[in-house]
């Protein structure tokens, strides 16, 4: 019993990460010592009889931590990073950092090679490109416009959903900025607001697409190169703490507070990636 609520506990983790801009549900699940298994589990529960029923009840326990977490805590989360920024993304960025051991530690065989190192570099140019060549995209958040759904504006949406699913799973990579990119992400946000069943449900069509398919395609990568593929995670995760970074408060006694959540993240981070 106490195994199944931790899973369900670090499924709410997942859950509550992707609704904070900047923070990637994968990177949370490689923080928290289940990204392999995740994977695994979405890319193979429909082709794989035999242990079916094994996935179906991970997911199951995963995804209701996710759905609970994010219905209780998306107004403390909310709450928090409106009056609190600083302190709740450097508490983050500490649970990030204290996993980068336990990610090196995951595979057996690790040591560097010309084939992990590049792997390593391509992973953070990846997230570092969009960082540097996109720095403010996350901050377009104006919903007050009319949407006209066409065959061309659907096709987008579902687009967008397909990736932003997709990113939900890609250690670094933030969906809500893949749905930026694209121009979608007002309209995801104005079909919440107006629980618009069609947009919705295109959008849902979407990101099931893009998680399942991204996990397939990891999950072959894990498989057949693991360890390029971990240290290709490994450059994800190292990049993601420079755009996410907010800076240190400028008065003593704050900044050494967010140095302590900081720190804490570290521990926490390290507490649940070994259990």
């Amino acid at each position: 019993m106490i195994e199944q609520i931790k899973l369900m506990v670090k499924g709410g983790i997942i859950g509550v990460a992707n609704i904070i801009p900047g923070v990637s549900g994968g990177t949370m699940a490689v923080v928290l010592g289940i990204y392999e298994q995740l994977i695994e589990a979405i890319g193979n529960f429909v082709t794989d009889k035999e242990k079916r029923k094994e996935y179906i009840l991970f997911l199951a326990k995963i995804g209701i931590g996710a759905v609970v977490a994010i219905g209780v805590l998306s107004w403390l989360m909310d709450f928090l990073l409106t009056h609190y920024p600083q302190y709740t993304y450097l508490f983050f960025i500490g649970l990030i950092a204290g996993s980068i051991p336990s990610i090196y530690n995951v595979h057996d065989d690790m040591k560097p090679t010309a084939g992990a190192i590049i792997s390593f570099i391509a992973g953070m140019a990846l997230i570092l490109s969009f960082a540097l060549l996109f720095p403010e995209v996350e901050k377009s958040k104006d919903i007050n416009f009319e949407y006209q759904l066409t065959m061309a504006s659907g096709g987008l949406l579902l687009l967008g959903g397909i990736l932003a699913g997709g990113s939900m799973i890609v250690p670094g990579i933030s969906g809500s900025f893949m749905l930026v990119l694209l121009g979608q992400y007002q309209v995801v946000i104005k079909a919440i607001k107006e629980f618009n069943v069609v947009l919705l449900g295109i959008i849902a069509v979407g990101a099931g697409a893009g998680v399942w398919g991204f996990a397939k395609l990891i999950d072959v990568l894990l498989k057949k190169f693991p360890k390029e593929t971990f240290y290709f995670i490994l450059g994800l995760v190292v990049a993601s703490l420079y755009p996410i970074y907010p800076g240190l408060p400028e008065q003593m006694s704050a900044a050494a507070l967010a140095i302590a959540l900081t720190f804490l993240g570290v521990g926490v981070s390290y507490y649940l990636g070994e259990r």
